[in-house]
């Protein structure tokens, strides 16, 4: 979020010698002040001699540090019978100055309102004072004056500069009136092009905070690309991914990630554990399966149970079962519930490596937390029959089909050992004649 810089505008000020006026404050107002404003006629008191000559005394004690001189000075200035308008404006503005030097802004902004509440100033004084006032009110906390102020700036002001527009939609957002926030910027980005001045990166960030608080999330992505356009940084990489996320593009969200990936842009393990995840959302196990590898292997990814199971899941849906025993075994270690030995057991049985099967099914059994018991039942049934354990393959089916869900095909499974158990029988039979 853009905050207002520490009052680095504020000029020391300054006699324009042989002039007859006194201080030109720089501010940024002055910049915004046409030439036909510049040009308005005010009939202005002139400074004279002995104002001027204690002012300008007072300013070479200021510039030495002895603001005790100064002040001194000054109070002779305001003690001096018959000042006119445009001295009083002059010297509540040196007032202000020694105040902002000390940090005083409570007593600078009492300095500045004196400043205006003086007649007949002339334009330029006008427009600094107010600007100023607006951004010391805005430091104070005092939004709404500061707004009210600067929209009085904005009305003598015929050609603002950019950076006034982005000071009131700052000052929109301190008010949380987001809304009112969105033009201001834009016009401020308008007159920038305008200008043929630098658009700054914190406008469209600021920009990005207004549609993001109005939940206008198309509008946020359309920001987030323009940041990505001109300045590329992560984390317009990752806000953007997780926007396509949100709305549901996930094609263009995993083109980020990649993108991110790519440029080393993702640091975190979970940030690579979710570009694994939405590969394999996208039907890409295998640069899944390689990516979670890599990481576990270098440390850059997290060594938890979850992170070897999405390893093994990229290599099952990659059909390399081989490569997901590994994966598995860890997972199932580093794991409380017997849920990843009963996927390593149904790995093994697609390898027939039935009596391994049987040890990661009769693990899974054991540890327990299971969400289908009878599935484990079933698979351990299985290769138990494949090594011709009958008696136990049996039991295990009969296991399986006190579940409902198993029932049917558990018992199809006990129909079936009893069968070839008999023909063993038979044939045993047959080789002892």
């Amino acid at each position: 979020m853009l905050r207002f810089a520490h009052l680095t505008l504020f000029a020391a000020a300054a006699f324009l010698l042989g002039t007859g006026t006194a201080f030109a404050q720089g501010t940024q107002a002055a910049e915004g002040e046409s030439a036909a404003a510049a040009q308005e006629t005010r009939k202005t008191p002139a400074m004279r001699e002995r104002v001027y000559q204690r002012l300008s005394e007072a300013q070479a004690c200021a510039e030495m540090d002895d603001i005790t001189c100064a002040m001194e000075l000054l109070t002779e200035v305001r003690e001096m019978q018959g000042l006119n308008s445009y001295e009083v404006a002059q010297l509540w503005n040196f007032y202000a100055f020694i105040y902002i030097g000390q940090d005083n802004f409570r007593e600078a902004i009492r300095s500045y309102e004196m400043v205006l509440e003086q007649p007949d100033l002339p334009l330029g004084m006008e427009t600094s004072t107010r600007f100023t006032l607006c951004q010391l009110y805005f430091q104070q906390e005092q939004y709404q004056e500061s707004l009210e102020m600067l929209d009085t700036w904005f009305a003598i002001t015929d050609m603002p500069n950019p950076d006034a527009y982005i000071l009131k939609a700052q000052i929109f957002y301190s008010l949380e009136q987001f809304a009112n926030g969105i033009p201001t910027v834009i016009d401020g980005i308008r007159v920038a092009e305008e200008l043929d001045r630098p658009v700054q990166e914190n406008w469209y960030r600021l920009l990005n905070v207004f549609y993001y608080e109005l939940e206008d999330y198309p509008n946020v992505i359309g920001t987030l690309r323009t940041l990505i356009q001109s300045w590329p940084k992560r984390e317009y990489f990752v806000q953007l991914s997780a926007m396509y996320g949100q709305e549901g593009d996930d094609l263009r969200q995993l083109a980020l990630w990649e993108t991110a990936f790519e440029a080393g842009w993702l640091l975190r393990s979970n940030e690579i554990v979710q570009l694994a995840q939405l590969l394999l959302s996208a039907d890409i196990p295998v640069k899944s399966g390689r990516i979670m590898a890599d990481g576990l292997e270098s440390g850059t990814i997290e060594s938890t149970e979850t992170n070897w199971r999405i390893l093994a899941q990229s290599w099952q849906l990659a059909q390399e079962d081989e490569l997901a025993i590994p994966a598995m075994i860890r997972a199932a270690d580093l794991s409380d519930s017997g849920e990843m030995n009963l996927r390593l057991a149904q790995s093994y049985q697609n390898l027939a490596r039935y009596d391994e099967c049987i040890e990661a099914a009769r693990e899974s059994l054991r540890k327990g937390d299971l969400r289908r018991e009878d599935q484990a039942n079933l698979i351990l049934g299985s290769c138990l029959f494949e090594i011709k354990e009958y008696g136990q393959a049996r039991t295990a089916f009969e296991l399986a089909a006190e579940d409902n869900r198993s029932a049917q095909n558990a018992r199809s499974w006990i129909d079936y050992v009893n069968l070839e158990e008999d023909r063993e029988r038979q044939l045993q039979a047959a080789l002892r004649r």
